[in-house]
């Protein structure tokens, strides 16, 4: 029986990025399948300051020790929970990691939920949120 899965996780900056990195590595190979790392910025990647090309570079590194594809996009003005959905689909991914969001319960009310956002434009994709 050939497996189907392919998982994708996402990272921002900060210093998470690794560890999340790491869980989709391992779940990925449990179920020997294709890992791929999302990073959406905000700015071309040759606008990134120092610190946030040092954390790519820490990041390319992770993915390269868990066979990962490292996949950089900038938002152009969309939602990032957009452009999340439409490389997921676009990829066929059928497993999604993203850290718990950052958000107080006042953004959420003021802005809509972020994990809500995304599990609306996902379509027949599993969520995990991994505690940071």
């Amino acid at each position: 029986m050939e497996n189907k899965e392919k998982f994708m996780v996402c990272v921002y900056y900060g210093p998470n990025g690794e560890r999340l990195i790491r869980r989709g590595g391992e779940l990925a190979k449990l179920f020997r399948c294709p890992l791929f790392v999302l990073s959406v910025i905000p700015v071309q990647e040759d606008a990134l300051d120092t610190e946030q090309k040092q954390m790519m570079a820490a990041w390319k590194l992770k993915c390269k020790e868990w066979g990962a594809t490292f996949i950089v996009k900038s938002n152009e003005n969309r939602k990032a929970s957009e452009i999340i959905a439409e490389t997921a689909n676009h990829l066929q991914i059928t497993q999604l990691i993203i850290g718990q969001s950052g958000q107080t319960r006042w953004q959420e009310i003021t802005h809509g939920s972020f994990v809500n956002e995304l599990l609306n434009r996902i379509e027949e994709t599993d969520l995990h949120i991994v505690a940071v």
